[in-house]
Parts: structure tokens; C-alpha cells; sequence
């Protein structure tokens, strides 16, 4: 039994529809329908009545709700107590929730170092995309980093907007095939789509919230001969180095002519990669220094990314 699959059940009793719940959660519909019938079949017991008019909680499932609900309270307010409490006020915080971007690892190293000596609790946490949303909106990190396109922009703006954040641009590439050095493909100045079919391709996890508009490669419908996930990048990089799969990307990524090359693909869709912050939480005056910072690596990048007006105006 995970905590998360009683924040679904609390959720879903909360909204009377799965359909509900995953949107209030920021998951797909099929996670919460998963996570209780995983439970249920743990228990032993019917939680919900499943009918045309929706879902209602069985006795036995109103029962374990209020056990949940105690059960989540008891953890959120542990973790509140003790995830700082033997910090001194004035020692630095900062806490960064993002997808896997080599840019904003370098640009955490340089905050860090900036700030070597001092005590204090610094976070980089690369993380799922709903689980950036959610971090973000509930304060456990001051800013999160993903990518927009004209797939994903529509549900993910939702979400944003269901949650109080703001999106705001750092920079836009076009899509590259990351491919290592000595792979067929290398070769290739640009591709088509369809070159990538012949070869498996990588991708990073989404966990139990796994969803196409919340992956994070674009051209969710690229071809391929098989799918690989993997859940960091060091991961992946080893994959890429040892076998001739691709993953998707920016074009952004480490060791670029050493050991990879990003191959640019030709279609209309963008990448369109920036930070979300919460418009209703205080301003942590390290959340901005830590922008300048990555805006520094964004505009001193020479590859195929452009950078923001948002950059330029923090790189002045």
C-alpha cells in the first residue's frame, strides 16, 4: 500500500468520479482507476459501487476513506515538522523541481558553488511532470522547469491554471534525435520522422501518472522499434553510448560531439522549455538568483536552442 494510492482514494470519494479526480490531481484517468483496483485487490474489499451515474463508497470503503484521510494527515504533518526544522533562519533554502535538462544541472552546480560554506538546505529534484505541478503548487519547490508544445500546451496550460501557476518561456528548440557518435544516424544532417523507425526509442518514466501529454519528449506518435524507459539520465546516457537507441530532446544535452549527436528533425513542432512558479507564494529572492544563473547557461549555450525575452532581460 503507497501513500499516493490513498491521496487517489481520497480524491475520488472527495469528487464521486475518477474522471474528476484525475483532474484534480493532475493524472490521467486510468492511474486512479489502476491505483484503486490495486487496492482494492490488496484489502479485499469493494470500495466503490460503479455505476452509470458515477461511483459511490461502499461501507466498508467510506470506513477505510476516513482511516486514509487519517493516515495521509498523520504523514503530510510529519513531514512539515521535520523536513526543516534544523534549519537557522537566514541559512539559504532553494528547491528546484525539473524534467532532465543538462542546462539546468550546470546551472544548480554554479548556484551551489556560489554559495559554498553556507549552510542551508539546497534541492534539484528531477522529477515527473505531474509531480513537478505539484511540488510547485503545494511549496516544495520554488520553481519548476518543463516544455511546452502544441501537443501537450493545451493540457498542461490546464493544469497549470487548475493549480495557480505561471508559465513563463526560457527558450524553444526544435525536437533533435540524440543518438551516439558512430550510430547510423549520426551521419544525417537533419531527419524524417520515419528515420527513427528502424531503432528503439528512450524515454524518461512518468510513473503511475503516465501520460502522452505528460511525457517529456515531444512527438509522442515518433516510430520506433521498441520503447525503453529509463529514470535519470545517466541512465540514459549509458544506454545511448552502448546501444543504437535515440532518445528526443532539445538538442541541449551533455557531451554533445563527444560522445552524442543531436540530429535535427524536420516538422513544425517546437519545444518550448520554461519555468512555472506558484502566483499566490511568497517570492524566494534564491529562486531568482538561481534564474539568472541558468539564464547565463541558456544565452552562453552555442547550439540549437533560442533563448527567451525573459533571459535576455536577466542576462542584462
Amino acid at each position: 500500500m503507497q501513500t499516493q494510492q490513498l491521496r487517489y482514494l481520497i480524491a475520488a470519494a472527495d469528487h464521486g468520479s475518477f474522471r474528476a479526480a484525475s483532474q484534480n490531481l493532475y493524472v490521467s484517468q486510468s492511474s486512479i482507476s489502476v491505483a484503486i483496483k490495486d487496492l482494492e485487490q490488496e484489502l479485499g474489499v469493494t470500495l466503490f459501487e460503479r455505476t452509470s451515474r458515477g461511483i459511490g463508497l461502499t461501507l466498508e470503503g467510506a470506513e477505510i476513506v476516513e482511516r486514509a484521510r487519517s493516515v495521509v494527515e498523520q504523514i503530510e504533518a510529519m513531514e512539515s515538522l521535520y523536513s526543516h526544522s534544523d534549519m537557522k533562519a537566514g541559512e539559504p533554502r532553494l528547491a528546484v523541481s525539473s524534467q532532465h535538462y543538462s542546462l539546468v544541472v550546470d546551472a544548480f552546480s554554479d548556484f551551489v558553488k556560489a554559495h559554498a560554506g553556507e549552510t542551508g538546505e539546497l534541492a534539484l529534484r528531477e522529477s515527473y511532470t505531474s509531480e513537478i505541478i505539484r511540488d510547485v503548487q503545494e511549496a516544495r519547490s520554488d520553481l519548476g522547469i518543463i516544455y511546452l508544445s502544441s501537443y501537450n500546451g493545451r493540457a498542461i496550460n490546464r493544469s497549470l491554471t487548475d493549480a495557480g501557476l505561471t508559465f513563463e518561456s526560457l527558450y524553444v528548440s526544435r525536437p533533435h534525435a540524440i543518438v551516439r557518435l558512430g550510430h547510423p544516424l549520426a551521419v544525417q544532417e537533419s531527419l524524417d520522422i520515419a528515420d527513427l523507425s528502424a531503432f528503439p526509442r528512450l524515454q524518461q518514466e512518468q510513473g503511475i501518472d503516465s501520460s502522452s501529454f505528460f511525457a517529456e519528449e515531444p512527438l509522442a506518435s515518433t516510430p520506433s522499434s521498441g520503447r525503453l524507459l529509463v529514470s535519470d539520465n545517466g541512465t540514459l546516457s549509458t544506454m545511448l553510448e552502448q546501444t543504437d537507441a535515440y532518445a528526443l530532446g532539445t538538442g541541449a544535452f551533455p557531451d554533445e560531439g563527444k560522445r552524442f549527436k543531436s540530429v535535427p528533425i524536420r516538422t513544425d513542432e517546437t519545444m518550448d522549455v520554461g519555468c512555472i512558479r506558484n502566483s499566490s507564494a511568497a517570492e524566494n529572492p534564491l529562486a531568482l538568483e538561481f534564474l539568472r544563473m541558468l539564464a547565463k547557461r541558456i544565452a552562453a549555450f552555442e547550439g540549437p536552442i533560442k533563448p527567451s525575452a525573459l533571459v535576455e532581460s536577466l542576462t542584462q
